[in-house]
């Protein structure tokens, strides 16, 4: 029995590996259950014994590059950061690092939501959960009285979660040709401009810290 559920998370392994090499080749363009099975070198109905459909694939990859990626660890770089402003670096810095690896993904994941309801609906609880995370660090922005005067809370984090959005590196970074480097001292400096009061001290260049 141990070796069956050993053997079926192998090949429900190998069908994610296989998938995720298959859509980052392809640039994120949208991709068969076909054209998956075929880069694991198994059936159709193989890939059925796991997946109950492309759906279902596809939220289960998204979470397996979660994992392969160290999301939970790197969010709690952002979470237990010693300051809002450094929690809004340590931001900044996982998308500039993170999104080259991401986009094929999420491109795919883009087409598919537009499809199908379930994908769909993990699409916006992940939307929402990263901006729960910008709602977190505007808070602590406010109690340390780092927030810019006049701010309003609400907006911040609207602007926080925009700025860092998928959307804008992808408009910056593949269709400007900014660098990881520009990426990350520029937007830094927008926010740091845009919510907060600019303490000199942290201003500096992202990369510098």
């Amino acid at each position: 029995m141990l070796y069956s559920m050993s053997r079926e998370k192998d090949t429900r392994g190998k069908i994610l590996a296989a998938a995720l090499a298959h859509i980052r080749r392809r640039g994120g363009a949208d991709v068969s259950l076909g054209e998956i099975a075929r880069a694991a070198r198994l059936s159709r109905q193989a890939i059925y014994l796991h997946f109950a459909d492309r759906a279902d694939l596809m939220i289960a990859l998204i979470r397996y590059v979660d994992e392969l990626r160290g999301l939970p660890q790197k969010l709690g770089r952002i979470r237990d950061a010693p300051s809002g402003l450094a929690a809004i670096r340590e931001m900044v810095r996982l998308q500039a690092l993170d999104n080259p690896g991401l986009w094929p993904i999420a491109r795919m994941f883009d087409a598919v939501r537009r499809q199908d309801p379930e994908v769909e609906q993990s699409w916006q609880d992940r939307l929402q959960e990263r901006l729960k995370g910008c709602r977190a660090i505007v808070g602590r922005l406010e109690a340390e009285k780092s927030l810019r005067p006049g701010m309003d809370p609400s907006t911040a984090a609207d602007i926080l979660w925009t700025v860092t959005s998928l959307r804008m590196w992808e408009d910056l970074v593949l269709q400007r040709n900014w660098s990881a480097e520009q990426y990350q001292d520029h937007v830094y400096r927008m926010l740091l401009d845009s919510l907060t009061k600019g303490d000199p001290a942290d201003g500096a260049s992202i990369r510098g810290r």
